[in-house]
């Protein structure tokens, strides 16, 4: 009787060990899922943010290209010349306008260190028409890399 024990613990034993390397294995799978699930999230959270950051800068740039829109249409109405269509320009647009280079430009702030560059060159020999020479995303904050992981090299 006694062998008969021994055998029929290691029936038990055998089939309880397997079980309980499945279980393991799938728990382990199910957290790895769930790991992988809530860095998914995450990261659509992130995307769905910044696009709805550039989508707001976006339309602060299409008011502000109406503003230089109405103001070239006034400095051509209003002048006749080269010189007092800049002048108009510079009166109706301030800071924007650069009267150097003739370029109208601003930045748009969003967030995490970008913003929305927008460079506009009115062309009054064109019939008012605006190019536009820039409008994109820029960083405003110079980008570090962090050196201070010690890299073996080879060597002693």
């Amino acid at each position: 009787m006694a062998k008969q024990e021994i055998g029929y613990r290691a029936n038990i034993g055998t089939p309880t060990l397997i079980l309980i390397f499945m279980i393991l294995c799938l728990v382990t799978f199910g957290m790895l899922s769930l790991s992988t699930a809530k860095s998914e999230w995450n990261l659509a959270q992130r995307n769905a943010d910044s696009v709805t950051e550039y989508y707001r800068a976006d339309k602060e740039g299409e008011a502000f290209y109406q503003m230089v829109l109405q103001a070239v249409d006034h400095g051509q109405k209003e002048s006749g010349d080269l010189q007092a269509f800049q002048n108009t320009l510079l009166k109706e647009l301030g800071d924007y306008y650069d009267w150097e280079t003739g370029v109208i430009s601003t930045q748009i702030p969003m967030k995490r260190s970008q913003s929305l560059s927008i460079k506009l060159s009115p062309m009054p020999d064109k019939g008012g028409k605006i190019g536009i020479s820039q409008w994109k995303v820029i960083q405003t904050e110079d980008y570090e890399i962090d050196h201070s992981l010690p890299v073996w090299k080879g060597g002693n």
